[in-house]
């Protein structure tokens, strides 16, 4: 009997008798995640039209978690038991396999600045980079690094005031959310302000002098850094490949499986296993 099926979107009929369709989704321009998505996996071959972009890694989930047949990839912070968590090459998205890269989507997070950083943006990184800050990004469910978990943030004798404008990738702003609020307390007389309109624009903000440090889910390309834009590693990410918690047709992808659904070669979830 073949029984009909819809997801959240429109012409998005499924028919179980047939399978299973594929139904993508995926980041938005200007997102650090797309782009690098496009890099890891794409190796720069364009995706499907078909992809349904996302503002952030919070829209992501919620449509792979309520439309049956969904694709979508997320920084492993956002990972919870209502999404079925993929194994890329067999191996898991984990703190473990992150840091020792063995898992194949493994990168680093980062703050930017234009020029070295200096005063009290550089102390904002010093603070992200020591033990207090990377209790936050354990925290988030991201990686600390593990050159600064043993680095304790001394503050004896400083005294910060003014503003810092923060803008750029959905991936790293709960962990400056989290950070900004405690480095506020220590220094009362500084405010904080965070945005999270995407990677891409948190680093054109710095970039055109309108906000002091960019989050940033992907690296800087070789443009960026010859016009004098500096990276700070603050964190470790891997990027985990998501799917409706219902979905039974797969528990693991290759490489060339991801990037052959994403471009649109596979549509149903019964063909994953003929690539």
């Amino acid at each position: 009997m073949a029984i009909l099926t819809t997801t959240l979107f429109s012409g998005c009929t499924q028919q179980t008798k047939q399978g299973l369709n594929i139904v993508l989704v995926g980041r938005s321009p200007p997102s650090g995640t797309r782009d690098y998505f496009t890099s890891a996996v794409m190796n720069n071959v364009n995706v499907s039209p078909n992809v349904y972009e996302k503002l952030s890694n919070g829209d992501i989930y919620a449509t792979v978690n309520s439309t049956e047949g969904a694709i979508g990839y997320v920084g492993i912070g956002f990972i919870t038991p209502w999404v079925k968590v993929l194994t890329i090459n067999n191996i898991i998205a984990n703190v473990a396999n992150v840091l020792s890269k063995t898992y194949p989507l493994s990168r680093d997070l980062y703050l930017i600045t234009k020029g070295e950083a200096t005063g009290k943006v550089l102390e904002f990184i010093r603070y992200l980079q020591s033990k207090e800050g990377q209790a936050f990004v354990t925290e988030e469910g991201f990686v600390p690094d593990p050159d600064y978990q043993a680095v304790i943030y001394n503050s004896t004798g400083k005294s910060l005031t003014g503003t810092l404008t923060i803008s750029g990738s959905t991936t790293v702003d709960p962990i400056i959310e989290k950070a900004k609020d405690a480095f506020m307390q220590i220094y009362p007389g500084l405010t904080i302000s965070v945005t999270a309109p995407g990677s891409g624009a948190g680093i054109t903000a710095v970039s055109q002098g309108n906000a002091n440090i960019a989050m940033s889910s992907r690296n800087l390309t070789a443009a960026e850094t010859a016009s004098g834009l500096v990276k700070y590693t603050v964190a470790k990410d891997g990027l985990a490949i998501i799917v409706n918690h219902a979905n039974t047709y797969v528990n693991n992808l290759s490489l060339p499986q991801l990037k052959a659904i994403y471009k649109g070669d596979i549509t149903n979830w019964t063909n994953v296993s003929k690539i």
